[in-house]
C-alpha cells in the first residue's frame, strides 16, 4: 500500500511537471523481496531489490515553494 498525503503542485512548478508528463515512460521495474525472510521486522536493505529500474535525466534547480 502507498499513501500520498498533502500532495500539491505550486504554480512555479507547472512547467517542470509539464516537462515530466511529456517524457516517454519507462517499463516498470521488478520489485523483489527476499522470500526467505518470514518476519517483517527481520528485513534488511539487502533483502529488497529493484531489477531493471530506469530513470530519465534529473531536473535541476527546482524552485522551492515557501
Amino acid at each position: 500500500m502507498h499513501v500520498i498525503a498533502d500532495a500539491h503542485i505550486y504554480d512555479r512548478h507547472i512547467p517542470l511537471i509539464e516537462e515530466l508528463i511529456k517524457r516517454e515512460p519507462f517499463p516498470a521495474p521488478k520489485f523483489i523481496l527476499n522470500p526467505e525472510v518470514k518476519n517483517f521486522y527481520d528485513f534488511k536493505p539487502e533483502d529488497v531489490q529493484l531489477e531493471n529500474y530506469q530513470f530519465g535525466e534529473q531536473i535541476k534547480n527546482i524552485p522551492i515553494a515557501i
